[in-house]
């Protein structure tokens, strides 16, 4: 019984200490190529969808890093990549963003079979608020992506 009971003991030790030395594999880019991501900022959301006359799929990646918390708001900087899902060549990379949503709003509302993005954000990137952070003063822009 003491040797079954040491060999357990003996065996999960061991399992751990080989946790420590193994290694994990190595991170690759097939997503989107390393020059879409900037430093700081995470991929939020994706998605797959028909933006052009190519018959490839372009996926649209949200990235997006904390820009500021406020009591009833928070504020968040983003962009927009378009990337054309076989090639992974970058189509189109917006400014970075400052807005309180990070949304990937991605629709056809024209009906010609090609998706647009709509987004967001603040105008100029400025905005005010009260002495205590409440009450977010800003112009909103809305526009699309093609």
């Amino acid at each position: 019984m003491k040797t079954i009971l040491f060999l357990t003991l003996f065996l999960s030790c061991f399992t751990q200490a080989w946790s420590q030395y193994q290694t994990s594999e190595a991170r690759t880019w097939d997503r989107f190529p390393p020059e879409a991501q900037e430093r700081g900022f995470g991929v939020n959301k994706s998605q797959l969808v028909q933006m052009d006359d190519d018959p490839a799929l372009e996926e649209v990646f949200l990235f997006a890093a904390d820009n500021g918390h406020y009591p009833y708001f928070d504020l968040f900087k983003v962009y927009y990549v378009i990337v054309d899902y076989y090639t992974k060549e970058m189509k189109y990379k917006s400014d970075i963003l400052i807005s309180t949503k990070r949304e990937l709003v991605l629709e056809d509302r024209n009906n010609d079979g090609k998706y647009e993005l709509y987004r967001s954000y603040f105008r100029d990137g400025k905005f005010s608020v009260d002495e205590n952070g409440d009450k977010l003063s800003v112009r909103w822009v809305y526009d699309r992506v093609e």
